[in-house]
């Protein structure tokens, strides 16, 4: 698998822990059972882990939250690691390039931020379900 392809693949992992979080935090969870973010297309594993912590992995595009012994030397450093998983980020320039575009969290354009800022606070608002 080439760069590209990897830094796809643990974006769309990404996005389902994205939707993960979100439902946690409407539920008030102090933590949740995460996907691995690996390159790998067949990995299920899970990462059990904060709130917290996921947020931290979040505030840079290129770090990945990944189960311990998933991480690819050739593009990826370990950050730190935890009981059972490791946060990653990505060195290789190609898929530190892929995990940045494809951020569902980079920076919105100027013109845009109002209307994230009202998005954000509609959703926060809105009653749990159940």
């Amino acid at each position: 698998m080439n760069e590209a392809e990897l830094g796809r693949t643990e974006a769309v992992f990404r996005e389902v822990n994205e939707a993960i979080a979100r439902t946690a935090e409407r539920y008030a969870a102090d933590d949740a059972n995460f996907v691995c973010e690996c390159g790998d297309p067949d990995c299920a594993e899970r990462v059990h882990a904060s709130l917290d912590e996921y947020e931290t992995v979040r505030e840079d595009g290129t770090q990945f939250l990944v189960c311990e012994g998933h991480e690819v030397s050739e593009v990826e450093r370990v950050l730190r690691r935890k009981a059972g998983h490791a946060v990653i980020q990505k060195v290789g320039k190609t898929v530190a390039d892929v995990a940045r575009r494809l951020n569902p969290r980079r920076p919105v354009p100027p013109q845009l931020q109002a209307v994230v800022v009202r998005a954000r606070i509609q959703a926060r608002q809105r009653p749990a379900p159940g």
